[in-house]
Order: structure tokens, then C-alpha cells, then sequence
């Protein structure tokens, strides 16, 4: 069974949060952070299914790739050296044919640990970045609160003016 489309998974969570609305409605309503709460783990749900299923596909390729390769390097070592042991005729083309086998190994077992690297690389940009965001996020609303509260003492000092 295919995966579902990016349309469908939308569709899936807006009646999700529809449910979650009309389930925890009061008569005051539903309050915005109990909301925010809900959108924000039913968003990393969808997200991190997507994920999933990005990483199951690469690796599965990855791996397919991997088992090829290697292993027509390992029957490709395995032949030429029974040939080289047998026969010293064909010595040097073997020789060859070895070489380039294992070179194709060594490229592998380097390819998995550049993958590796980049990976940690990218994991800690992404964690940077996320906490770039949420420092400014915590600046904004620090700079939101001081303006509010510019805004209500100088409300305060105008009324005082008014009245005096």
C-alpha cells in the first residue's frame, strides 16, 4: 500500500483538530494554548511519520545499492583470486581486476561514514537553528510585554493629565 499524499494528510489532520475542537469545546470555548497544544503534536505526528518514511526509502535504497556492489566486489575478489592462485598467467590483470574490487569496497565503507558525518552535521545545524528560533521567539515576546507595558503606563500617565 502506498503512502498517503501530501493533500490527504492534510485533510487527515484538519479533521483531527476538528474532532479535538468539538470534543474539548466548552461554553467559553476552546482555549488557544490547549489548541496550539494539540496542532503542535498532531504537526510533529505527521511530520515525523513523513520522515519515517522518507529515511525507510533512502535506506532501502542505500542498502540495495550497498549489498550490490559489495557483493559483486566480494564474487569479483573471490574469482580473480582463485584465477591468480590457479594460473599465474593472467597475474597482472588480476592484479588489476583485484585492485579495482577492493577499491570499490573502500569506497563504500567511506561513502557510509561521509553519510554518517553529514548526518550528525545536519542534526546539529538543525538543533542550532531551532534554538535561533526559539531564543528570538523569547526576544519577541520579551519585547512584546515591555511594549505592553509602555503602553499601559503611558495610558496611565495620560488619564492622570486628563484629570488633573
Amino acid at each position: 500500500m502506498s503512502e498517503p499524499t501530501a493533500a490527504q494528510r492534510a485533510e487527515y489532520m484538519i479533521r483531527q483538530l476538528e474532532n479535538f475542537i468539538r470534543e474539548k469545546r466548552t461554553d467559553k470555548g476552546l482555549s488557544f494554548k490547549t489548541w496550539q497544544t494539540l496542532a503542535h503534536a498532531e504537526l510533529s505526528n505527521a511530520f515525523l511519520d513523513h520522515e519515517r518514511a522518507m529515511l525507510k526509502t533512502r535506506q532501502d535504497r542505500l542498502g540495495k545499492r550497498i549489498l550490490v556492489v559489495g557483493s559483486s566486489a566480494v564474487v569479483t575478489i573471490g574469482f580473480w583470486g582463485a584465477v591468480m592462485i590457479t594460473d599465474h598467467h593472467y597475474g597482472l590483470l588480476a592484479a588489476a581486476i583485484l585492485t579495482c574490487a577492493g577499491s570499490a569496497l573502500a569506497f563504500i565503507i567511506g561513502e557510509l561514514a561521509v553519510r554518517r558525518m553529514v548526518s550528525h552535521y545536519r542534526d546539529v545545524s538543525r538543533e542550532k537553528s531551532f534554538e535561533r528560533i526559539r531564543e528570538f521567539d523569547v526576544e519577541v515576546k520579551k519585547l512584546e510585554k515591555m511594549m505592553w507595558l509602555k503602553q499601559k503606563k503611558t495610558k496611565e500617565e495620560a488619564e492622570k493629565m486628563d484629570l488633573a
